[in-house]
């Protein structure tokens, strides 16, 4: 499989993804443009997770300005974006402006293939131990990605509720150092791709391994569950943590926003 080929498929799973997150929510909305690009709101206070989602080479405009009229009922109250895996276009960046998204910027998206049978490294200091968290810890998901993140816990606990974090495709972890939670992460498995997100640790310990760990746990589930290829998008902060895990940035997708 072609490094491309291979970006395409994580990105239509990443697009999948998104699709079943909207789905499980009770005000959450998706709907396929023709070509294919998804309009998916989940009602979140997080901008990219309500957006407008093209994965073609080639985005269609007419599709994108079709689906920005759909979504502006939905959107009214909330911070929204359309993210493309393609070049925008001229035509494109005028659309979004039109719509309040005038402010472009640039997402790597990250792969690593977990299908060569090579086990991860070392996944932390003996210290901090990952788990998986029940559906009903969602307030210690919440709490600690909070903090990670420097956004109010109850922004995280409306999105990942327990009904979602009992959703068979999506895997919370936390890891603990001495019994107290100190990282979490998300794992969102759609068939043989596992996408990874919300990766935080707690400011006081951070560069100690812990969202290291959690990563490492992430990939050796998915691995054990047959998953042959894990994906992400990435910060420009985030990228060292993911390159020591293996990940390369395979492409970068354009990302409007207000």
């Amino acid at each position: 499989m072609t490094n491309q080929h291979a970006a395409l498929e994580a990105a239509e799973a990443f697009q999948t993804a998104t699709e079943q997150l909207a789905d499980s929510l009770p005000n959450g909305f998706h709907e396929r443009g023709p070509a294919g690009a998804l309009l998916a709101v989940t009602g979140s206070m997080i901008p990219l997770l309500n957006s407008i989602m093209s994965v073609s080479d080639v985005p269609d405009a007419e599709e994108i300005g079709l689906l920005c009229e759909k979504a502006a009922p939905h959107v009214r109250q909330l911070p929204w974006t359309i993210r493309l895996r393609g070049e925008a276009g001229q035509e494109i960046t005028d659309l979004a402006a039109r719509h309040g998204l005038s402010t472009q910027v640039r997402q790597p998206f990250m792969l690593l293939s977990l299908a060569d049978g090579r086990e991860q490294g070392e996944s932390g200091p003996a210290a901090v131990t990952v788990r998986r968290l029940a559906d009903d810890e969602h307030e210690t998901f919440a709490e600690v990605l909070g903090t990670a993140f420097g956004a109010p816990p109850a922004i995280i606990s409306s999105l990942y509720t327990p009904q979602v974090l009992g959703q068979p495709f999506v895997k919370a972890y936390v890891a603990e150092a001495d019994g107290t939670p100190v990282a979490a992460g998300l794992a969102i498995v759609t068939e043989r791709h596992v996408g990874l997100a919300n990766i935080g640790t707690l400011p006081a310990h951070r560069r100690r391994g812990a969202g290291r760990a959690v990563v490492e746990a992430i990939l050796r589930d998915a691995r054990a569950a047959g998953a042959h290829t894990a994906y992400l998008h990435a910060s420009d902060e985030a990228l060292p943590l993911f390159e020591q895990a293996g990940f390369r940035t395979e492409e970068s997708w354009v990302v409007f926003s207000a």
